[in-house]
């Protein structure tokens, strides 16, 4: 069985689990950073249109607040 970080990933994507849990085992793994947010966009880029674009408007919103 191919036990990558990549695998993983995608088999938690075929088996539908939400991308908070995907994340969240992302962030548990003991890989570089770089293969972390590889691993995140992924996961991102399977999830519904919809749910993309919410995440977009949030982290939008996060970055427009003022400083201080």
């Amino acid at each position: 069985m191919d036990r990558t970080p990549k695998r993983e990933v995608e088999r938690m994507i075929s088996a539908h689990r939400s991308f908070p849990v995907i994340e969240d085992r992302i962030d548990r793994m003991t890989v570089s950073d770089d293969l972390k947010s590889a691993l995140w966009l992924l996961a991102w880029s399977e999830q519904a249109v919809d749910e993309r674009r919410r995440m977009i408007n949030e982290a939008l919103t996060l970055a427009a607040r003022p400083v201080g």
